[in-house]
């Protein structure tokens, strides 16, 4: 269940309304943040032991969750019955994890001991002429904003956001420290949120501390881009 708990509000943020996403991301994000500031078990071939993200990747873990809760297949997945925290914090949990792998704090063969719901498949459903215009007018977006970056952004915008590649596999192929590309991919989000407000997409006057919004919304416009559709 949805913020409101409508029917309305539910095929809102399938289609992925930016107002339906902020208010789900406002209500949701402090639950997530304390979720992903505990501890979690892990069992691994060493044994079973408990684990927690440092500062840093508590900040990308957080960000990340919902970049990957918001894809259109994701919304799609969530079928408006179940509590919607526990979804997410399914999401939340799996991004912890992956993060802590990513990053060597646990092995790569780690299974998270948690009980959380599953996530269903996503179902296969067409696009509303509506949807079909958005997603028309995002690539235009986007492709001015791709356009107007360096080589090296758009190859990052390329793998990161597009092909949905993690920051340690991008930073396999663009020859990269992860915290190299924590740094560009932090830069190229900001840069992204200023291209939506110059766009009308984003209100210009953002209030501080809603900065992480911004990037949050700017980065889920280009997730909402399947690889290959921008030419």
């Amino acid at each position: 269940m949805l913020p409101g708990n409508e029917r309305s509000v539910l095929e809102a943020f399938r289609r992925g309304d930016p107002p339906v996403l902020t208010q789900v991301y406002r209500t949701y994000s402090p639950e997530v943040l304390r979720y992903l500031s505990r501890r979690f078990s892990v069992h691994s071939e060493g044994g079973s032991r408990s684990v927690a993200l440092t500062p840093l990747d508590l900040d990308a873990a957080h960000q990340e969750t919902f970049v990957r809760a918001f894809r259109p297949h994701m919304r799609q997945a969530y079928d408006g019955v179940r509590p919607y925290l526990g979804f997410l914090l399914t999401v939340a949990r799996s991004t912890a994890i992956d993060l802590m792998r990513a990053s060597g704090r646990v092995a790569r063969e780690a299974v998270p001991l948690d009980d959380a719901p599953e996530l269903v498949h996503a179902p296969d459903d067409s696009r509303t002429p509506e949807e079909e215009a958005l997603s028309s007018e995002v690539r235009a977006l986007v492709r001015r904003f791709l356009d107007a970056l360096p080589d090296e952004g758009r190859a990052l915008a390329q793998l990161r956001f597009m092909e949905g590649l993690s920051q340690e596999a991008a930073a396999d192929q663009l020859k990269l420290t992860r915290g190299e590309v924590r740094v560009r991919e932090r830069r190229l989000r900001l840069q992204f949120t200023e291209h939506l407000k110059d766009s009308g997409w984003l209100d210009s006057d953002v209030a501080p501390g809603r900065l992480e919004l911004g990037i949050m919304l700017a980065t889920l416009s280009l997730c909402a881009i399947p690889f290959g559709s921008i030419p």
